[in-house]
């Protein structure tokens, strides 16, 4: 099992990503005024990835960087931890909780959003809403639970306290960078 640690390492390489993509995107997500590769919306490919994304755009910008994410997720593999069927469960895991949070901490420290633009009414390439949230954040956080509920079979219960440590973690410095936002003036 990764360390509890870990956490706070998806969160650092969630506010980096999306400080980066702030400052490719700009006000206008989900690359839309991005000279970038887009995807003939009738492969099937297409389609089943797009499903992936809540039915975003597919984009070669978004392919790539989230090929990028996939990889970086596995290096621990390469950089001399042993690969076992639990570390690929808790990578896979925590890549739909990285996705999540960093789709959200992009709006927390986006200069043209912030909280109160957190909406369905200003956020139109989130197209569906479960109360205050995109969807996509509650099927990331079911389709994590879902890894670490298939990891159970092989560790039993200790995986499960790891993955909700893990979540709290998460939403604790989420709501850092909420309160260090508020203080500034830009929430």
């Amino acid at each position: 099992m990764f360390p509890i640690w870990y956490a706070v390492n998806v969160f650092v390489f969630a506010t980096i990503i999306s400080f980066l993509e702030i400052q490719i995107e700009g006000k206008n997500g989900w690359a839309k005024n991005l000279p970038c590769w887009r995807a003939n919306k009738e492969r099937l490919a297409t389609k089943i990835y797009s499903w992936f994304q809540g039915g975003k755009e597919v984009t070669g910008y978004h392919l790539a960087l989230n090929t990028l994410e996939f990889a970086i997720f596995h290096f621990p593999f390469f950089a001399g931890v042993s690969w076992n069927i639990v570390r690929e469960l808790q990578i896979f895991s925590c890549l739909p909780l990285f996705w999540t949070f960093q789709d959200f901490t992009w709006f927390i420290w986006n200069p043209f959003y912030g909280l109160k633009k957190f909406n369905s009414q200003s956020i139109q390439w989130h197209k569906k809403w479960t109360g205050p949230v995109p969807t996509d954040y509650l099927l990331g956080i079911v389709f994590s639970g879902i890894f670490i509920l298939v990891a159970m079979i092989f560790t039993g219960s200790t995986i499960l306290l790891w993955w909700v440590t893990s979540l709290g973690i998460l939403g604790g410095l989420t709501f850092i960078s909420c309160i260090i936002q508020l203080i500034k003036g830009r929430v």
